[in-house]
């Protein structure tokens, strides 16, 4: 991505989080995106798997807070709070900023820096620092605690780095079909375009070989 590109990519968050009409999550969220600005486009999003690049980490929280936004407009008879899906969907990897080093073109580069990652994961990263700016506000406790769910929990499965307790929400359900659908797909784009029609390509954890479309019309303007 160019810094022009990841800039557009970070005002297109921005843009999310001015739609949040709970005045104190829509606050906490303009903070956190002003104080973690520079860690936010400056990150990949996972070393080695998935948005693995210079702005990757935002670029990543961008397509799954935009994938997560049109799955619960989508389902209206489903009285999704948007707010939670928007807020927790913005914010659901800012632990990667105090996990991964700012990305580097350099066969040197490590991704990761402390022991934060294996000891704790981004998850309760994630927490905690939402939680740190959350105690500034008088915000009833029990809806706080959801606010964190949609954090702590965005992961589909218990794993290293996974989540703490089972989703309880459906609006954390929502963010994490769509963060497995973005960190899943990510990794084909890398590889589809160079393979010819009817041919199989492979990509980063999918585990099976996958065939290119044969349609005459496809790729057609």
């Amino acid at each position: 991505m160019t810094d022009k590109e990841i800039e557009e990519c970070y005002n297109n968050c921005i843009e999310y989080c001015n739609k949040i009409k709970n005045p104190i999550l829509k606050e906490c969220c303009q903070e956190i995106y002003s104080d973690y600005k520079e860690q936010l486009i400056n990150k990949p999003a996972t070393p080695g798997r998935h948005h693995y690049f210079k702005g990757g980490l935002l670029y990543h929280i961008y397509c799954v807070t935009r994938n997560s936004y049109n799955i619960a407009s989508m389902y209206k008879n489903l009285n999704i709070d948007i707010d939670l899906v928007i807020f927790g969907a913005l914010l659901h990897d800012i632990g990667k900023t105090n996990e991964y080093n700012d990305f580097m073109e350099d066969e040197t580069y490590i991704a990761r820096k402390g022991n934060g990652a294996e000891l704790l994961g981004h998850s309760y990263e994630g927490v905690h620092i939402v939680d740190n700016y959350l105690s500034k506000y008088e915000i009833d406790e029990s809806f706080k605690n959801q606010v964190l769910h949609m954090i702590g929990n965005h992961m589909k499965e218990f794993r290293e780095e996974g989540i703490f307790v089972e989703s309880k929400m459906i609006e954390v359900l929502i963010i994490s079909f769509a963060d497995n659908i973005d960190n899943y797909l990510e990794p084909a784009s890398r590889v589809i375009n160079t393979v010819e029609k009817g041919e199989m390509y492979e990509f980063p954890k999918a585990g099976i070989p996958y065939y290119k479309s044969l349609n005459p019309y496809y790729n057609k303007d």
